[in-house]
């Protein structure tokens, strides 16, 4: 039964292929792309310069021959069925690792970055997924990975951390496997604080680079060994040692970064600016009056 199953769903996606999309290779990442008939000549002239671009960063060969559907669908429900409904409403990119799918929610005026970006990402989840023979990854590091490996991280994610860590709202690392089940607020801060903790983690490798993760917990059949492994540290000794580094990293200074509270501080020192001014003309404006009126005794 699981083998006709598996010889259907293929059977399937070839038939969407020919009327829907088209297949290819881009920078050795074999790539199918199903966007229903629409007109995203934008985004499939793209997929090459992201898939070279993805190949380099990352710096391992596409892990077997095995292509990715990438499908691309137009409506909240659509998505949902596709992925499950295992997507959180602020959510608009899914991978589907062991089928080797990646599912885009899209409008017809999406941009073709914004799609390329989230197809890094998925791909890096896919890329994990079979480069480590599917072992169970904490879902931090996986996502950490994803956004490491689609680009650099973005200020507003600096300045979201600096504010955590200012006021204690950090998340433990080991909590994100819930993330699906929080709001979009806590969500990004769960997603900064794995991209900034990644970031962390390549610095304790001598060739910073996450193959050496791969291979250690390919090596290994399980990540907790793998990464003891490659690192050389135990994963709850890296959490403590984040805890510190994070802290410090991300101090009071990049807030500055962020105008909202830059304009918030900047509104309450003139504020207070202003008063003592207030206080100093009316207090000098008293004492001429109590000069003028012993003037007149």
């Amino acid at each position: 039964m699981g083998e006709f199953r598996r010889i259907f769903l293929k059977w399937e996606r070839y038939t969407l292929l020919l009327f829907f999309g088209f297949a290819t290779t881009f920078a050795g990442v074999p790539i199918e792309l199903d966007y229903s008939g629409k007109d995203f000549s934008r985004l499939q002239a793209r997929i090459s310069e992201i898939a070279d671009r993805f190949q380099t960063r990352v710096g391992i060969e596409w892990p077997g021959e095995d292509s990715v559907l990438v499908r691309a669908v137009f409506s909240r429900a659509e998505f949902d069925e596709t992925t499950g409904g295992a997507v959180p409403d602020w959510g608009i990119g899914a991978a589907l690792p062991e089928a080797g799918e990646i599912v885009l929610l899209l409008d017809e005026g999406a941009l073709s970055a914004k799609a390329t970006e989230l197809i890094a990402h998925e791909l890096a989840h896919i890329l994990l997924h079979r480069a480590t023979d599917g072992a169970r990854i904490p879902r931090w590091f996986d996502e950490g990975f994803a956004q490491w490996a689609s680009g650099p991280i973005r200020l507003d994610q600096s300045t979201r951390l600096a504010r955590a860590f200012a006021f204690g709202r950090t998340i433990p690392l080991h909590s994100l496997g819930e993330v699906n089940s929080w709001d979009q607020d806590r969500a990004e801060l769960a997603y900064a604080q794995s991209r900034a903790a990644f970031d962390y983690l390549l610095t304790l490798t001598p060739e910073g680079r996450p193959s050496v993760f791969f291979e250690a917990i390919r090596t290994e059949g399980d990540f907790e060994a793998g990464f003891l492994r490659a690192t050389g540290i135990t994963l709850y000794e890296f959490y403590r040692l984040w805890a510190y580094e994070g802290a410090r990293k991300f101090n009071y200074f990049l807030l500055l970064a962020d105008w909202r509270l830059t304009f918030l501080a900047l509104t309450i020192f003139f504020l207070i600016f202003g008063t003592i001014k207030l206080i100093r003309i009316k207090i000098a404006k008293q004492r001429l009056e109590d000069e003028e009126t012993q003037a007149r005794l």
